[in-house]
């Protein structure tokens, strides 16, 4: 942790930005690519502190330090594989090779988000069920929705500039 710091302030003093979180998402597509699966926020808390009890997002969160390893695409792997399970049910096998990470970054009140999304499809070589999945499915936790997202309330314009980008790669 103390490296982490040192390293902050050494970027800070030069003038860098300096990340406060890391979030990496999917955008999961199902078998004919026009449906991206979201997922429920029942939870009302966020960086901002704003409530996004019953929005939708795409899956995924913040890269942890145990994520990371020597190799970036183990790290995406790890983030992914934690996220998809908890917050889908989703068990991830394999990442495309190579893997597309589409960046998609924030600065407010000083502070700096960087998020990436990777676009991912529900097969049995990239993403396949997993033993929670269809209750999360049943509970309305996780829905597939059409590329319009009209009238579906998504969580931030960052979101939607993301679940956009991942339709559009």
């Amino acid at each position: 942790m103390d490296k982490i710091l040192e390293n902050c302030q050494k970027n800070l003093s030069r003038g860098r930005a300096v990340a406060t979180g890391i979030g990496i998402f999917t955008a999961v597509f199902d078998a004919s690519d026009r449906n991206v699966l979201l997922r429920n926020r029942a939870e009302s808390d966020s960086l901002y502190g704003k409530d996004l009890s019953g929005k939708w997002e795409l899956i995924g969160g913040g890269v942890e330090l145990d994520d990371f390893t020597a190799d970036y695409t183990e790290v995406v792997f790890n983030c992914l594989k934690r996220e998809l399970a908890e917050e889908a049910g989703l068990e991830l096998i394999k990442l495309p090779d190579p893997v597309a990470m589409i960046p998609a970054w924030l600065s407010k009140n000083g502070l700096i988000d960087l998020a990436f999304v990777i676009p991912l499809h529900f097969s049995r070589e990239e993403v396949r069920t997993g033993p929670d999945h269809f209750d999360m499915w049943e509970e309305g936790r996780v829905r597939f929705f059409p590329k319009e997202l009209e009238g579906v309330e998504i969580v931030s314009p960052r979101m939607r500039f993301m679940i956009n980008q991942a339709y559009s790669s």
